[in-house]
């Protein structure tokens, strides 16, 4: 049936091939062609196309949909990721001030004796560690989410990639098919 569309086709478009060329021109008119005759063919032509031309660009339509969609997730979950590491690091950075300001003020407090002094200093070198180590393990936490996030979003397009390739390989198998079929 296929074959048969096929050559219907060919022997159509031969025929308006044909029509077109016989036809003669005056300056920039055609003169000599049957609109009508010409509008003939070219629907036989579309109402006997194979097919798979449908198929084909229900497939490329179908794909275009899937990138797209992939393509808005991918910005969407980086967006969210940027946000949510923007938000921890401000966060760490104010729980870091606010320790800092606590160890100023009990340093102030206990200034005048020497050995609460020295406790007191000793005392905000750990929290100062403490607030930078704090701050260290955020910051990792939100560039380890990051990383996750962005390894989603790569294997998301993988998926994506994967289906392209597959439906070119079946439009490569279709065609180098229809190549032989027609040899």
């Amino acid at each position: 049936m296929i074959n048969t569309d096929v050559r219907l086709v060919r022997k159509w478009l031969r025929d308006l091939d044909e029509y077109l060329e016989s036809s003669r021109t005056l300056g920039p008119f055609t003169v000599g062609l049957d609109k009508r005759e010409c509008i003939m063919l070219v629907q036989q032509i579309l109402a006997n196309l194979p097919s798979e031309f449908e198929a084909a660009d229900r497939i490329l339509r179908d794909q275009e949909r899937l990138i797209g969609g992939a393509q808005d997730e991918a910005e969407q979950t980086l967006a969210t990721a940027g946000s949510e590491a923007a938000r921890a690091i401000e966060e760490a950075k104010t729980q870091a001030k606010q320790i800092l300001d606590q160890a100023k003020a009990m340093q102030a407090n206990m200034i005048e004796q020497t050995e609460v002094y020295r406790l007191a200093e000793a005392q905000a070198r750990e929290i100062l560690e403490s607030a930078k180590d704090g701050s260290r393990q955020i910051r990792q936490g939100a560039d380890e989410y990051a990383h996750e996030v962005l390894t989603q979003v790569e294997n998301a397009l993988s998926k994506v990639m994967g289906t392209v390739q597959n439906g070119k390989s079946y439009l490569e198998d279709y065609l180098h098919h229809r190549a032989v079929v027609r040899r």
